[in-house]
C-alpha cells in the first residue's frame, strides 16, 4: 500500500508540474505583441528631441563639419536618421576643406543622415561661392542638396551671377566644377541681350555657355531694363509677364524708335564672353520686314557688332542682296556687305495683277487712272520688271532706311537699260535714287547713251535731274519713221500720173 501511495503522489506531482509549466508558457505568447509594436514604430519614427532657438548648431558626418544651422525649431527623430528644421534663418554647408560653400534660408529643411540629402521648401534663398570671389545668388520654390553627388537641384528658380540674370524651370548645379545645367524653359539676360531656349549648360567660372536649339537671342535697346521675374515660373505667369513686357516694348518703340534685333537658329549657340557664335541664323529687326540669313555669325557684346564671315543674304519684300561676308554694327545701325555684292530687285508680278484688278473696277475714273499710271510709270516699271546691281561694297543704314553702294557699281534691267557708276545711294522712305561718279547709262532698246557726273531720280514723281557736263548719244527712231511716212505721201501723186493726173510744177 505504501508503494501505491508513493506512485500516486509522484503522478500528482508530475501533473502539477506540467500544469505549472503550461501556465508559465501562456503569458509568454503575449510578449510578441510589444515586438510587433516596436517594428511598427520603426516604420513611423516618433520625434526624439526638439530644440528651439538654435544658433550655430554644428552637424558632422564621419567626423567632418558639414552643416551649421541657425533655425527656430529643430527636431531629431528617435532613430537619429532624420533632422527636421523649421524657420531656417541660415544654413551653411561646408566643403571638404572646411570652407563655406553654400548658404541657404528657407521655411523648412529635412536632412536625411543616411543618404545625405537635404530637402528645402518655402521661400528659398540660395548663395553659392564661386572662384575669384564671385557669388551665385538665387531664389527657388524647391531645392535638394545631394551631398554624396555634390549636386544642387532647384525648381522654379531665378538667379544672378555678376551682370547676368536667369530664370529657369529646373537646375542642376555642381559647386565643385561650377557647371550649371538648366532644363525646361530658360530665359537669360545680359546687359545687352536676352536669350530664350529649352536647355543651357554653362560654366559659371569661365562663363562659357552652350544653348540647345531652338534658340532666340534678342539685342535689347540701350535703355531697356531686365526685370527680375517672380519666382513662380509657370506658363500662365510667364505668358502674362511676356505680354506685359511686349506692351512696354511697344511703348518704348513708339517713344524711342528703338527696335530689338532677334537672332533665331535651330543650331546650338555657344557663348564665350563677350562673343556669341551662331550657325544658320536668321537676323531680323522687330517691326521691320527685312531678314538677314547667315551661315555663320559672331556677335560681340562689347562692340555691339555682328560679324558674318561666311555667306550673308539680305531680303525684304522688294530686294535680295547676297555677299560672301558682312557685318552689322548695332551702335551705328549699319549693315555692311563686302563684295562682290549682288542686289536683285524683285519683279512685282502680283502687284501688277492686283493693280490691274483695281483699275478694271474703277473704269469711270479712267482719266485719273491714266494720269496716275503715267505718274507711276517709271517707278512701277522698275518694280514690276525688276533689276540687278553688282558692287564691291554695300551699306544699309537701317535706322535711316538708306542704301549706299560703292566700288565698281554696275546695274542692269534686263532688256531695257544698263549702266555703271562709282556710287549709288537709295533712300527707301522717299524713294529717291542718286547715281554719281563717272555715271554711264545706256538704253538697251533704243540705243541712247548718257555720261554725266550725277543723276538724281525721284521714283515717286518721275523727276530726273542730271548734273552737267552731259555727254549723250540719242537715237531718234520715232522721228525717222515719221519722216519716212511723209516722203511716202509725197511720192503718191507720182503714182497717180498714170491715171491722168497732172504733175505739180516746180
Amino acid at each position: 500500500m505504501p508503494k501505491k501511495w508513493l506512485i500516486v503522489t509522484a503522478a500528482l506531482i508530475v501533473l502539477v508540474a506540467v500544469s505549472f509549466v503550461l501556465w508559465i508558457q501562456k503569458p509568454q505568447k503575449t510578449v510578441k505583441q510589444p515586438k510587433f509594436q516596436t517594428q511598427k514604430s520603426r516604420l513611423q519614427p516618433k520625434p526624439g528631441i526638439t530644440i528651439e532657438g538654435i544658433e550655430g548648431l554644428v552637424l558632422r558626418r564621419e567626423g567632418r563639419k558639414t552643416w551649421e544651422l541657425f533655425v527656430d525649431i529643430i527636431t531629431f527623430d528617435k532613430n537619429r536618421s532624420e533632422v527636421t528644421a523649421e524657420g531656417i534663418r541660415k544654413a551653411v554647408y561646408y566643403d571638404e576643406k572646411g570652407k563655406p560653400l553654400l548658404w541657404f534660408s528657407a521655411q523648412m529643411l529635412v536632412y536625411n543622415t543616411s543618404t545625405g540629402d537635404a530637402n528645402l521648401a518655402g521661400n528659398i534663398q540660395i548663395e553659392a561661392r564661386l572662384p575669384k570671389g564671385k557669388m551665385l545668388v538665387g531664389k527657388a520654390t524647391q531645392a535638394i542638396w545631394h551631398e554624396r553627388k555634390q549636386i544642387l537641384e532647384v525648381w522654379d528658380g531665378q538667379g544672378q551671377v555678376g551682370d547676368t540674370r536667369f530664370f529657369i524651370y529646373r537646375v542642376h548645379y555642381n559647386p565643385d566644377t561650377t557647371v550649371l545645367e538648366a532644363f525646361g524653359q530658360v530665359v537669360l539676360f545680359t546687359p545687352k541681350a536676352r536669350l530664350i531656349c529649352p536647355k543651357v549648360r554653362t560654366n559659371l567660372t569661365t562663363r562659357y555657355l552652350i544653348a540647345s536649339p531652338p534658340v532666340q537671342l534678342t539685342l535689347l535697346p540701350e535703355e531697356a531694363t531686365t526685370p527680375f521675374l517672380p519666382v513662380a515660373f509657370n506658363k500662365t505667369a510667364q505668358d502674362g509677364q511676356q505680354q506685359k513686357q511686349d506692351g512696354q516694348q511697344q511703348k518704348e518703340k513708339k517713344e524711342k524708335k528703338e527696335r530689338p534685333i532677334n537672332f533665331r537658329t535651330d543650331k546650338p549657340v555657344v557663348r564665350k564672353p563677350p562673343l556669341w557664335f551662331f550657325e544658320n541664323v536668321v537676323i531680323a529687326e522687330e517691326g521691320e520686314e527685312y531678314t538677314i540669313n547667315a551661315k555663320r555669325a559672331i556677335y560681340d557684346e562689347d562692340a555691339d557688332k555682328v560679324e558674318i564671315p561666311e555667306g550673308i543674304r539680305f531680303e525684304d519684300p522688294e530686294t535680295i542682296a547676297t555677299a560672301p561676308k558682312g557685318e552689322v554694327n548695332n551702335k551705328e545701325k549699319i549693315a555692311v556687305f563686302f563684295g562682290p555684292v549682288e542686289v536683285i530687285i524683285k519683279p512685282k508680278i502680283e502687284a501688277e495683277k492686283s493693280k490691274g484688278e483695281q483699275s478694271s473696277n474703277q473704269t469711270p475714273q479712267k482719266t485719273e487712272g491714266q494720269k496716275e499710271e503715267k505718274r507711276e510709270k517709271l517707278r512701277e516699271r522698275v518694280r514690276r520688271e525688276g533689276g540687278k546691281m553688282i558692287c564691291d561694297r554695300a551699306e544699309y543704314y537701317y535706322r535711316e532706311r538708306r542704301v549706299l553702294a560703292t566700288g565698281n557699281v554696275k546695274f542692269e534691267q534686263e532688256g531695257r537699260y544698263s549702266g555703271k557708276a562709282d556710287k549709288v545711294t537709295y533712300l527707301t522712305r522717299d524713294e529717291i535714287l542718286t547715281v554719281e561718279g563717272n555715271v554711264f547709262m545706256r538704253d538697251l532698246r533704243k540705243g541712247h547713251e548718257v555720261e554725266c557726273p550725277k543723276v538724281v531720280i525721284n521714283l515717286q514723281t518721275d523727276e530726273v535731274e542730271v548734273s552737267p557736263p552731259i555727254k549723250g548719244r540719242l537715237i531718234l527712231r520715232e522721228e525717222e519713221e515719221e519722216e519716212a511716212k511723209k516722203e511716202e505721201k509725197k511720192t503718191q501723186p507720182e503714182k497717180g500720173e498714170k491715171k491722168g493726173e497732172e504733175k505739180p510744177k516746180e
